[in-house]
């Protein structure tokens, strides 16, 4: 006979079993790190403005799909994201910041919760990027660009 305890743990692992089957396949063929360096330039004094952007997704974990860091030129930043779409594009969406806040670190509101930041779809050639609500430094909304890259 078993027990309580551990008819409730083969409960838990029965579940989890079931959501890591519910992601679909079409989000699972995008699990990976991404990354994009953005250069903008030379600042007056010569210093280079330099950007880095990496991106983990890792499906099937609800509102926390996949991770953000921006780090470089006076940024410093972590976002957790939300993506949604299929096997051919999907959408990054904003959820909050690293430290489960929706304002940044000078209590600025930038995105709202939901908002698509950018956009990855894949051609025969490479990986596309459209920007959204995100956008690097000289980069207008909806521009479509080949920026980040598949690493792992």
């Amino acid at each position: 006979m078993m027990s309580w305890r551990a008819g409730q743990i083969g409960i838990v692992l029965i579940l989890a079993a079931s959501n890591a089957l519910a992601v679909p396949d079409r989000a699972r063929s995008w699990a990976g790190t991404y990354t994009y360096e953005h250069s903008a330039g030379r600042t007056v004094g010569g210093s280079g403005i330099v950007v880095a952007y990496r991106l983990t997704v890792a499906p099937g974990r609800g509102n926390r799909d996949c991770l953000l860091r921006i780090e470089g030129f006076q940024t410093n930043e972590t976002i957790v994201c939300k993506i949604d779409g299929d096997a051919a594009a999907i959408t990054v969406s904003f959820h909050t910041y690293g430290d489960g806040r929706t304002v940044n670190v000078y209590g600025t509101r930038v995105y709202d919760v939901g908002a698509p930041l950018f956009g990855l779809g894949r051609s025969a050639a490479s990986l596309m990027t459209r920007w959204k609500a995100l956008t690097p430094e000289g980069v207008s909304t909806d521009t479509q660009v080949p920026a980040f890259e598949r690493r792992r």
